[in-house]
């Protein structure tokens, strides 16, 4: 009975191999090419994120240096006076006839 599952087995593989014949020689098999397909794809989408969290940091870098100038001309605009004081010194300079 071993033997007979033996050869069952043997002739199985054999008629399958044609199958897979096509994988080892160039241009490689369908399993070879989906998996080559695959890694490319994991590549591709590696690289797009890393290009999204640069984008992401750069951008946020953008906002910081635009939060300062901001801030830094509003103090820049401040005077010593308080506004209505300071109109009241800009109305002094004006000759009233």
């Amino acid at each position: 009975m071993n033997t007979n599952e033996d050869q069952k087995w043997q002739s199985l593989l054999a008629r399958s191999a044609q199958t897979f014949a096509g994988e080892a020689e160039p241009p490689y098999g369908l399993v070879t090419g989906t998996l080559a397909q695959l890694r490319a794809e994991k590549g591709e989408q590696a690289q797009l994120e890393q290009i999204g969290w640069r984008a992401l940091l750069a951008s946020l870098a953008v906002l910081a240096i635009a939060a300062t100038v901001t801030l830094s001309m509003n103090s820049g605009d401040r005077n010593d006076f308080e506004p209505g004081v300071n109109s009241l010194v800009q109305v002094e300079n004006f000759q009233v006839s």
